[in-house]
């Protein structure tokens, strides 16, 4: 609607004493961006649905990625890639912590 309202190069018209729109046309661009930083955010549902995904997404990754990483262990440490067992490890252990994280961010804030 911001980009609606800057875009389109419309005058304002005056505010009827009966509008009850909270974002009528002729709101300016600094009383549209003050509405939309108080706003609450969202409802419970939305929370949970949002946390639970990234939590599952988070044990998801960790157990399937470790799994991947037993099976193939022995071609890992045989190759010459610099980046052996522990490093990979870490890296599925950080971006699983990282996932679980967010998700607990996402239910407390």
């Amino acid at each position: 609607m911001l980009s609606y309202l800057l875009g389109s190069g419309k005058k304002p018209r005056p505010k009827a004493d009966d509008d009850d729109d909270p974002f009528p046309l002729h709101t300016d661009a600094n009383t549209l961006l003050k509405h939309e930083a108080y706003d609450d955010g969202d409802c419970l549902s939305c929370r949970v649905l949002g946390s639970t995904a990234f939590v599952a997404l988070g044990g998801y990754s960790y157990f399937s990625g470790m799994k991947s990483l037993r099976e193939r262990r022995r071609l890992i440490e045989l190759s010459t890639s610099r980046y052996k067992y522990g490093s990979r490890q870490l890296g599925i252990v950080s971006l699983s912590a990282a996932l679980v994280g967010l998700g607990l961010y996402r239910t407390f804030n």
